[in-house]
């Protein structure tokens, strides 16, 4: 069952016979009351013995039919278990929840002259421009010598804070904020990540890991098996793992595309999960699974913007706006995760008019916004954009 089941707790325990309101409290005790042959004549509502008698009996029980509903009865359950109750489930599994953790990846360094040694320092900062408020930093490792003879170097970083927001596209950390004398420029290029971040397993990820454990006493032929071993890995979720099982490679082959929420998989990181699943002991008898980036399609898109006319936007707030609509798009094709927005998946229609919607949303001065593609319709694909052109009219 893919969605989750809707339960009503309050319904379950009223059929079950407990009282769940105040009126119906009051009512379950004037009965016991009469039953048991008590004899209250002071009964008007007006009697403030009666109603702190009343007060007594029926605040314990609102108090724990709310806890019953609201804390105890969900978390008997998986599929509505959360905090440290989902960890108990997980636990059970022999699960844990995943930890944040930092990107790492390799920034281009380039020379003006390759003839001279230049030497980056470690913890040199390569920054990208402020990006819905926010400014995303890497710091390089080691001290690192960039010879003479060599015109360019790719030198191992790492994010200067955990989670998967620091996973962007190629071309975004483009700036030096402290020059270094000899360098030209500075830029993470296609494939740059080697070790994606992660932010915290959310209790969803976390949940879908507990559903994929309950397989595991199958054979290792499975999909729930490898998808379980696949999404131990840090960056990795299990709902965005693919398989292909019409023997790619021939009769008992299958192949695993793995999708980063935000970012390109680089060849380093699949071949470090490829390792993990063939090498370390997971391999099963026969079996032939090898993981893949996720395959992409590509698209030109041209958005136009029409803000209200009534705002006359100055040349600076026409920019700021043009440069948050393309962030916005660009983050719906996962190339950054600074917004909250509808995101392109694999096997799935993608709605520009659901993003058009999210447009108006996040920036208020917008009229109106038309796209130049009709919506996309992915298989074992994820739609990734080839080129973007955000255009602001005005008139």
């Amino acid at each position: 069952m893919a969605t989750k089941p809707t339960v009503d707790f309050e319904a379950s325990l009223s059929e079950g016979g407990m009282p769940v309101t105040e009126a119906q409290a009051n009512a379950e005790f004037q009965a016991i009351v009469v039953a048991n042959g008590a004899i209250i004549t002071n009964t008007s509502k007006m009697s403030p013995f009666w109603r702190l008698v009343k007060a007594i009996v029926t605040a314990p029980v609102m108090w724990l039919k709310n806890i019953l509903v609201t804390v105890v009865m969900p978390n008997m359950y998986l599929a509505y278990a959360t905090g440290p109750f989902l960890e108990l489930f997980a636990w059970a599994l022999n699960l844990e929840r995943k930890s944040a953790t930092f990107s790492n990846g390799l920034i281009t360094f380039r020379k003006s002259d390759p003839t001279v040694a230049i030497t980056i320092p470690a913890g040199t900062i390569i920054q990208t421009e402020r990006i819905n408020g926010i400014i995303y930093r890497l710091l390089t490792l080691v001290e690192t010598v960039i010879p003479s003879g060599t015109a360019s170097l790719a030198i191992l970083t790492q994010a200067e804070g955990a989670g998967s927001a620091y996973n962007l596209a190629a071309g975004y950390y483009r700036i030096l904020p402290t020059d270094i004398a000899g360098i030209t420029s500075v830029e993470n290029e296609d494939d740059w990540l080697t070790v994606p971040g992660s932010d915290i397993e959310s209790e969803e990820e976390l949940r879908g890991r507990c559903r994929t454990q309950f397989n595991l006493v199958g054979s290792y032929h499975i999909d729930a098996v490898y998808r379980s071993m696949i999404a131990t890995v840090a960056g990795l979720s299990a709902d965005r793992v693919f398989f292909q099982h019409d023997a790619p490679r021939g009769p008992g082959t299958a192949n695993a595309y793995l999708l980063l929420d935000t970012g390109v998989a680089s060849d380093s990181f699949v071949a470090a999960v490829n390792y993990h699943i063939t090498t370390q002991g997971y391999h099963g008898h026969g079996d032939d699974m090898q993981c893949f980036p996720m395959l992409e399609s590509q698209h030109d898109l041209i958005v136009t913007v029409f803000p209200y006319a009534t705002l006359a936007l100055t040349d600076e707030e026409t920019a700021e706006l043009k440069n948050g609509v393309e962030n916005l798009v660009r983050c719906a094709f996962r190339e950054n995760a600074t917004f909250d927005v509808t995101k392109t998946w694999p096997n799935s229609r993608f709605s520009f008019s659901q993003l058009g919607a999210e447009l108006h949303a996040q920036f208020p001065a917008i009229e109106s916004v038309t796209f130049s593609l009709a919506d996309i319709i992915s298989g074992l694909n994820i739609p990734r954009l080839n080129s973007l052109a955000v255009a602001v009219n005005d008139e």
